[in-house]
């Protein structure tokens, strides 16, 4: 998956969603956007976020699990399985990116509706 510009709104740091999390797990859904396909979707094993995420750190498993916990938690990612693989996607992605060359994910869709892209020249910002 080529790496992709994300784009952050100032009202992200004030939302109840992220209010409610620790510094860290901020920091991881930060993380989780950078490494997002263009459908909001990501392998979410901790073993891949922690590749992905902390590429330099040496961090054990049940601190990355502990803050994608509150992430989910938050509401701002939903996690779901196809076979044994898991998987994470941001229900209201395509409401807050703005995506100008789309590529379709090669993820398994998810068992929640996401916002549909729409069409034309980019996803527009509401």
């Amino acid at each position: 998956m080529a790496a992709r510009i994300r784009t952050m709104k100032p009202s992200f740091w004030g939302s109840p969603e992220v209010a409610g999390m620790s510094r860290d797990a901020r920091l991881l859904t930060l993380g989780l956007i950078s490494n997002a396909d263009d459908d909001g979707r990501f392998l979410a094993s901790i073993a891949a976020i922690s590749g992905s995420v902390y590429p330099n750190d040496e961090l054990p498993p049940s601190r990355v699990r502990a803050w994608l916990t509150e992430v989910i938690d938050s509401g701002m990612v939903h996690q779901y399985r196809c076979g044994a693989v898991v998987y994470g996607c941001f229900p209201s992605w395509h409401k807050h990116q703005v995506i100008n060359r789309y590529t379709p994910s090669t993820l398994p869709e998810p068992d929640v509706e996401c916002h549909p892209r729409k069409t034309g020249k980019g996803v527009s910002d509401q």
